[in-house]
């Protein structure tokens, strides 16, 4: 082998150690059908519902969906913007008025300029307004200023969302950040040459396709069976017909699965890391995305995060709430038993009014019949039920009384963000137990606030008797929170979780997730922060170093890095084989991260076939990690076809270089050179100052023997990131064959 090959052999194998310690830069067989992509043209618009569905029409026109995002001229704008208003707070200084008939706003960033911006776009009209302006590249910026409609005044975004301190100038993108949900049809059109966005919708605001698809095949077939009604086929027509969108072609709510309509909802209502684009109302999510989980590490801007320990939300993520109830377990709950997309006068879109009387308890007891007895107290006299003399032998309530209502103990008050409270969706019992451990709020005292988790907790096992089910509700808990600190003690017990199919899917996965990530922290000596952790820090991803509690744990880990044991390696493997692709696809990437790169190969190249996109692509993801670019005979075809999936997934996202720049590593390896080089390209020209592409450019230079050329790559890698891993023994050895 010649000097030249030899380092370049030395050069990809420093470049696959990097990668294996730096996976995140890389993030983003015959297999179950998949919807096709739908093309611009196969939406119409919610006008071309009107004639057939015109109640529907109307109601949906008057529901806050289509107010989610609207064009200025077509906007009810609530804000405050009479000339000459101002406003500050978090060193951001505002002044609004009006500009060419428009609302604008004038923002000062601490001690800058003040900076004039005209609003384009209102966004929502529930509980807040925010206003949008595009900016000359074609980005839609969110004003960092919304409307409080409760309380009709101006608040810093500071106050709604997780973002640092200080007059700093971070810019939230609505498509980038917001596309895939905030209209209809969105196509985010970056323009990598000329780094612009000329994004595109069918219509602003969330219309009839956003949920049930595009419209045009099913408007050609009904007016084809207009026209000619000998060629309408006799079908039924009711809701137990689960091949009904197939025969409408289009999205029938009424008649489909209660988990194509949970996908259809928590696509968008979910916080969610997305791999593609192009989701329509009926596609599965998990091709499409993968959903926020307890273990997602954060960054350093929020006190709070996304979930309690125990996996309830307390900001957004209701769907993913949803999950851990029975109701979803069992199959039997879609968002439409309770709420209505096409609008309702009643809050929350329900479909009765829950502050009047007891109307909230039918949407409960149209499936909820009688109640559990357990090792419940009362009197004897009266069986429990659920309305009736039987009322208070269940509740231990006054009947007449808030204690008496099904959503005053089982849907309290849990998501305390957003300067509003929103009512729990896992629909569980409280557990005062883990408000005295973990500060999460328990119905109990929620209402009698004058008393305390303890005494909550005795009167519940007086009446109940329930004390085994808040115990494994608490060993939950305390597992995730530990977890969430870096105690990588903890594996033993994700290792339970991760394959207890008793839990919610969203347990589980957060389970097999953490699993990798304290195993990885303990070889990097680096702890992130975790949504389960109290003091905790929510935004969208970003590890960083924890508090003193973590440092704690960074340092037991040192002492003592913790022992993957054959059990540990079972339960990953099981796991990924799990019904739900969450949990699939967080077990994959655990399994890349162990270190059991014999157990863990097989049953990663077995997810190449898996009927889930998103977990197909993660596997990729690992076995590029791993250095696996060729497997022999058919498993090579099958791992071919993933690997273009990966690609499509990549390409998704170009306005982010690392995507690009793990494409040009992927295709380097393919042997697909030209490839490479274009997509390397792409990812310096979107962020010059990111090291990785000039790397990899580097190697592929290397290889066709031009070393001068490869070091003048690698030293500008090592310019912008001095303490890249072993870049200056690639450059060392170059210079030696230059």
């Amino acid at each position: 082998m010649s000097r030249g090959n030899t380092l370049v052999c030395v050069a990809s194998a420093l470049l696959l150690l990097t990668l294996a310690v730096r996976a995140n830069e890389l993030s983003p067989a015959p297999q179950a059908p998949q919807a096709p992509a739908a093309t611009a043209s196969e939406y119409l618009g919610s006008g071309s519902c009107a004639r057939c569905h015109d109640v529907e029409h109307t109601q949906w026109k008057n529901s806050l969906h289509i107010k989610m995002t609207k064009p200025i001229a077509e906007a009810t704008v609530i804000g405050d913007f009479r000339e000459g208003t101002k406003f500050a707070d978090h060193d951001r200084a505002y002044t609004f008025g009006m500009k060419d008939g428009k609302p604008s706003v004038s923002i000062a960033f601490g001690s800058r300029a003040a900076e004039a911006f005209t609003v384009d776009y209102t966004l929502g009209a529930k509980r807040y307004q925010g206003y949008l302006s595009t900016m000359p590249d074609g980005r839609i910026f969110v004003l960092p200023i919304f409307w409080h409609v409760g309380t009709r005044r101006w608040v810093d975004w500071k106050e709604i969302t997780p973002i640092p301190d200080g007059a700093h100038d971070i810019r939230q993108i609505w498509n980038t950040n917001c596309f895939n949900c905030h209209g209809t049809n969105i196509v985010q059109g970056y323009d990598v040459a000329e780094k612009k966005y000329q994004s595109t919708w069918t219509e602003m605001g969330i219309g009839c396709e956003a949920c049930h698809g595009p419209g045009r095949q099913h408007v050609a077939l009904m007016e084809a069976w207009e026209t000619d009604p000998s060629s309408k086929p006799k079908y039924d027509n009711s809701s137990k017909n689960r091949q009904l969108s197939d025969i409408l072609k289009i999205l029938s709510v009424k008649s489909s699965e209660p988990r194509r309509i949970y996908d259809t909802c928590a696509y968008c209502h979910g916080n969610k890391r997305n791999s593609f684009v192009g989701f329509k109302g009926g596609d599965r999510y998990s091709d499409y995305a993968t959903p926020f989980l307890i273990s997602d590490p954060l960054p350093d801007n929020d006190l709070q995060g996304e979930f309690w320990p125990d996996g309830r939300p307390n900001r957004f993520n209701r769907p993913q709430a949803l999950t851990l109830s029975g109701c979803f377990k069992a199959g039997a709950i879609a968002c439409t038993n309770c709420h209505v997309a096409h609008g309702s006068r009643n809050e929350f879109s329900l479909k009765v009014n829950i502050n009047q009387g007891r109307n909230g308890d039918a949407l409960c007891t149209q499936c909820h019949t009688t109640p559990k007895t357990g090792n419940r107290a009362g009197t004897g006299n009266l069986k429990p039920s659920f309305t009736g003399p039987g009322l208070e032998e269940h509740t231990f309530h006054k009947a007449d009384s808030a204690g008496s209502r099904c959503i005053s103990c089982h849907m309290s008050d849990v998501n305390w963000r957003l300067l509003i409270r929103r009512r729990d969706h896992t629909f569980q019992p409280p557990v005062p137990e883990n408000t005295a451990q973990f500060g999460i709020p328990n119905a109990c005292t929620t209402c009698h606030d004058d008393r305390t988790p303890e005494w909550a907790s005795k009167q519940m096992t007086t009446w109940w008797g329930d004390g085994e089910r808040r115990a494994q509700a608490v060993s939950l808990a305390d597992t995730m929170y530990r977890a969430g600190s870096g105690d990588a003690t903890t594996l033993p017990g994700l290792a339970k979780l991760a394959v207890d199919r008793s839990q919610g899917f969203l347990v589980r996965a957060s389970a097999a997730d953490y699993i990798g990530r304290l195993v990885a922290e303990s070889r990097s000596g680096h702890v992130a922060v975790s949504a389960s952790m109290q003091s905790q820090i929510s935004f969208a991803g970003g590890a960083v170093t924890a508090p003193s509690t973590s440092q704690a744990a960074a340092a037991r880990a040192a002492a003592s890095p913790p022992e993957v044991t054959p059990s540990i390696v079972n339960a990953l493997i099981g796991a990924a084989s799990d019904p739900e692709a969450a949990v699939r696809a967080s077990a994959i990437a655990s399994l890349g991260s162990i270190g059991d790169r014999q157990r863990s190969l097989v049953p990663i190249v077995a997810r190449l076939r898996d009927e889930a996109r998103v977990v197909r692509v993660k596997a990729v993801e690992v076995l590029v990690s791993f250095g696996i670019y060729e497997l022999p005979g058919p498993a090579g075809e099958v791992l071919k076809r993933a690997q273009d999936e990966y690609i499509v997934s990549l390409d998704t996202f170009p306005d982010t270089a690392s995507n690009h720049a793990a494409k040009g590593w992927l295709e380097s390896e393919r042997g697909n050179t030209m490839a490479a080089r274009d997509a390397l390209n792409k990812a310096t020209l979107v962020e010059p100052n990111y090291a990785f592409p000039w790397v990899v450019k580097g190697i592929l230079l290397a290889r066709e023997g031009k070393f001068a050329e490869a070091v003048e790559m690698w030293r500008k890698a090592r310019s912008i990131e001095p303490s890249y891993p072993n870049i200056n023994q690639l450059i060392a050895e170059a210079e030696k064959r230059k």
